[in-house]
């Protein structure tokens, strides 16, 4: 499939209920989200943007984002599929890798075998790298085009407005798996950051690696 222009869209805000403010919260030298953000800056094939919320809580977060010299569209504080409409349209893509920001462990590297994987695969309306990849090192590809019509004609729930994808895994829209790199290490750890236990073992897991620049496959050997 053609791609055309690739969007990596990285979504944050500050109002998480179960850890507050977590993407400001330390890991290693940086906030959590420039943490991410770091690690994914070196993407030769897509163009990087964090996806923040028009609340003022969030002035915070898009200063500090742009300061770091990542692009920041902010959007629909509730409507995550019109807010990365809204973001893919804005910065005129074409099709669109979804990231959240509490898997911080994500990188250009992993991001980029996944938009190899899914250009050589027949079509698809989401390639996704979950229920293949240890959770947290998550990834969805999928049409700016295709969730531009949903966000504009489909019956969408609110869940479905508020997880994004969802529409297309529970309809019958076909959803390619991608695999990860042969030489990764088989791993069942989890890697998100959603409670204070998750934040606790990625700063142990940082503190190891003295940095943010170190590789998935490093990473799954600790």
């Amino acid at each position: 499939m053609n791609l055309g222009k690739v969007g990596v869209i990285v979504a944050s805000r500050t109002g998480s209920t179960r850890l507050p403010g977590k993407a400001l919260l330390p890991l290693g030298d940086l906030p959590m989200v420039l943490f991410l953000l770091r690690r994914l800056q070196p993407l030769r094939n897509a163009v990087l943007v964090l996806a923040t919320t028009t609340l003022e809580s969030d002035d915070i977060l898009a200063d500090m984002v742009s300061s770091f010299g990542v692009p920041v569209f902010r959007g629909s504080p509730t409507d995550l599929v019109q807010r990365y409409c809204d973001a893919a349209r804005h910065f005129g893509f074409d099709t669109v890798v979804r990231i959240t920001a509490d898997c911080p462990f994500v990188d250009a590297a992993l991001i980029e075998w996944c938009l190899q994987q899914a250009a050589a695969l027949p079509e698809w309306d989401v390639a996704t790298t979950k229920g293949q990849f240890p959770v947290g090192l998550d990834a969805e590809i999928y049409l700016a085009g295709l969730m531009q019509s949903l966000n504009d004609s489909a019956p969408l729930s609110a869940d479905d407005r508020e997880h994004l994808t969802l529409h297309l895994y529970n309809n019958n829209y076909r959803v390619a798996r991608i695999s990860p790199p042969a030489d990764w290490a088989a791993s069942s750890k989890v890697f998100t950051v959603d409670t204070q236990a998750d934040y606790e073992l990625a700063q142990d897991l940082v503190a190891s690696f003295k940095g943010a620049d170190f590789s998935v496959k490093e990473l799954l050997l600790r």
